[in-house]
């Protein structure tokens, strides 16, 4: 009897850590993206006039550390990679980047591809803190660049803070 309670605490243990991985690497990815949008932002304000190279290289970074993650976590938890649920992900942040070229070439847009990706994600994780970057929304109200800039950063690091939050609490 007492190895069955052994096994239990040791299970319980593993799945605490499970767990806090996975907010954390959430948390990483989301810290990633504020770290480009603080860079972006240092960037503009100087006026370098590689802005499109700057974001070239940023998302390619961004793309790199999402597949270690994916490799490191995703695939260690499931066993295998559900591609049904990524194809979810990965087509609502494209007709997020369509709608941003075609339909609202301004701030307006990139609000609509951050909140239209995000929602793929919370369908394809079903973890609810992928919906607080919806709230860029807000800029169609007031369509300004430095609003969307602005909750871009808010929303990020709330996504983080809750995140590493859920961290703690597991712990």
């Amino acid at each position: 009897m007492e190895e069955v309670r052994e096994l239990k605490n040791v299970l319980e243990r593993v799945e605490k850590k499970l767990i806090a991985s996975y907010h954390v690497y959430t948390a990483l990815i989301y810290s990633a993206w504020l770290l480009v949008m603080g860079g972006y932002l240092l960037l503009d304000y100087l006026n370098f006039q590689w802005l499109g190279a700057y974001w070239g290289i940023a998302i390619f970074g961004i793309i790199l550390l999402t597949i270690h993650v994916h490799n490191r976590y995703l695939r260690e938890q499931s066993g295998e990679f559900k591609l049904g649920y990524a194809w979810i992900m990965i087509i609502a942040w494209i007709l997020g980047g369509v709608s941003w070229g075609l339909l609202f070439p301004g701030p307006q847009g990139l609000a609509f591809m951050i909140s239209l990706g995000h929602i793929g994600m919370f369908i394809s994780f079903g973890d609810y803190s992928f919906l607080i970057p919806v709230l860029t929304l807000i800029t169609f109200l007031r369509p300004e660049w430095p609003l969307v800039n602005s909750l871009i950063i808010i929303t990020y690091s709330l996504t983080a803070l809750v995140n590493l939050y859920r961290v703690f609490r597991v712990i």
